[in-house]
């Protein structure tokens, strides 16, 4: 996600996260549940998975905006296209 997509994200946001923890970096839907300030000119996001019951704190690479835009390069859904 670029930079003035995730300071515009807003509280009930629909998005798509990878999940870094998975080596498949597997894509998830989830909703803008919190916006907490961070350290620095950048903030937490809070979104909760709708295929899970947790909420994970991503950070802003490992976002976008649903539905996802191909038009924007992300290493990590080439990678996951690459591996199918």
């Amino acid at each position: 996600m670029l930079p003035f997509q995730w300071k515009a994200l807003r509280i009930g946001d629909h998005v798509v996260v990878h999940d870094d923890s998975d080596r498949q970096l597997t894509l998830h839907d989830g909703v803008v549940r919190r916006l907490a300030p961070n350290a620095g000119d950048d903030r937490q996001v809070i979104i909760k998975l709708d295929d899970e019951a947790g909420v994970v704190r991503p950070r802003r690479q490992a976002v976008h905006i649903a539905p996802v835009d191909r038009r924007f390069a992300c290493w990590r859904c080439d990678a996951i296209a690459d591996a199918a």
